[in-house]
């Protein structure tokens, strides 16, 4: 049983018209053999974390975690990256005796790495729910989309109903190939959240 359903135009969660952004608009950050710095800012805004918890939250009623990829621009030179959209990819739940969790095709990463490329946004973090608490599993380690150091990883408790704000979710970044969570200090310099 899928929680969302695709239309031509749209990923659309369920009969919910959690409407994120229209599909073909996605995909990874592009590979540079001389890796700019980490980012040191992170510009999201207030709609795109309500979008990433509405739809966490109306999934969530059904059980189902969701992976929600934060899209946008880099400025490499000042490593920030400023949050322009929520992209819902397309993804199957996994429900049984083991978990749950989300299974995205080579399909849908290939679509998405290709509309990105397209498009010129870049793959800012991967988002996705937890049942209860936040933390990075070994399956989050194990499928993590974002395979690039520096990247970021946001686990966000109880299906999403969880306060709008980064500080109060798990967040990791990739170092070494390594998920290392940040310090609430840490996340709180990373991110500021702005209205519009």
């Amino acid at each position: 049983m899928a929680c969302g359903i695709r239309t031509s135009s749209c990923f659309v969660l369920g009969d919910s018209q959690c409407l994120v952004v229209r599909v073909g608009v996605l995909a990874f950050m592009p590979a540079m053999s001389d890796s700019p710095p980490p980012i040191r800012c992170v510009v999201v805004p207030r709609p795109v974390i309500e979008d990433t918890l509405r739809c966490m939250r109306e999934i969530g009623v059904r059980g189902c975690e969701l992976l929600v990829l934060w899209l946008g621009e880099v400025d490499d030179r000042q490593a920030i990256a400023s949050v322009r959209t929520a992209f819902v990819p397309k993804q199957e739940p996994i429900k049984g005796e083991d978990g749950i969790g989300y299974f995205i095709t080579g399909e849908t990463l290939f679509h998405l790495n290709r509309g990105l490329a397209e498009t010129g946004l870049r793959l800012i973090a991967q988002v996705h729910s937890h049942p209860t608490r936040a933390f990075h599993s070994e399956a989050d380690d194990r499928y993590a989309i974002v395979t690039t150091d520096g990247g970021l990883s946001l686990v966000v408790p109880n299906f999403g109903h969880a306060l709008p704000d980064p500080v109060s979710w798990a967040v990791y970044r990739l170092d070494q190939q390594s998920w290392q969570e940040l310090a609430s200090a840490e996340v709180r310099s990373l991110f500021t959240i702005r209205d519009q």
